[in-house]
């Protein structure tokens, strides 16, 4: 692989800031501003753990799910400042990191054996509980699948959207 892996520690990717990143969450979500920056912080953290599986690091395919909807909704609002997005996958990284979404063809192969998939995302999400909990430690897994996946369930971030 040729990602130059940097190796930063979860305090280097933490200390970034960006207010424009912030002002935009604010202007399209009905948040406050000490709610947009906690939910950054953890769109941060989930950036940290995506590349330490980028790297091989940990030996797992992360996915968001419902409910990191509200981290994944503010992944795409940093991207959207592009240069910024790049600027810190490259300093605190040493190469970019892609979001990938769910294409038709997957939806499609999803469907056709839901039963057995079902099974697969359930073994997967144990295995993405245990990777944030020794990487992160339980209050980050308490706030992703607890607090953020009940205060920003998919009828409540519609609801919020301006």
């Amino acid at each position: 692989m040729n990602k130059k892996n940097k190796n930063c520690s979860l305090v280097e990717a933490l200390d970034y800031k960006n207010e424009d990143v912030i002002f935009r969450f604010t202007k399209i979500f009905n948040v406050t501003e000490e709610e947009a920056l906690h939910i950054f912080e953890q769109t941060k953290k989930w950036l940290w753990l995506c590349s330490k599986s980028v790297t091989k690091e940990i030996d797992i395919f992360l996915f968001i799910d419902d409910s990191l909807l509200i981290i994944d909704e503010m992944w795409h609002n940093f991207m959207l400042f592009s240069k910024d997005y790049n600027s810190y996958c490259f300093d605190k990284f040493g190469f970019f990191i892609h979001h990938q979404p769910t294409t038709k063809r997957e939806s499609e192969k999803w469907e056709l054996n839901k039963k057995a998939n079902m099974k697969n995302y359930f073994e997967n999400l144990k295995k993405q509980y245990n990777i944030i909990y020794d990487f992160l430690g339980r209050e980050t897994l308490v706030i992703w699948y607890n607090d953020l996946a009940n205060e920003y369930t998919k009828e409540k971030i519609k609801l919020i959207y301006k």
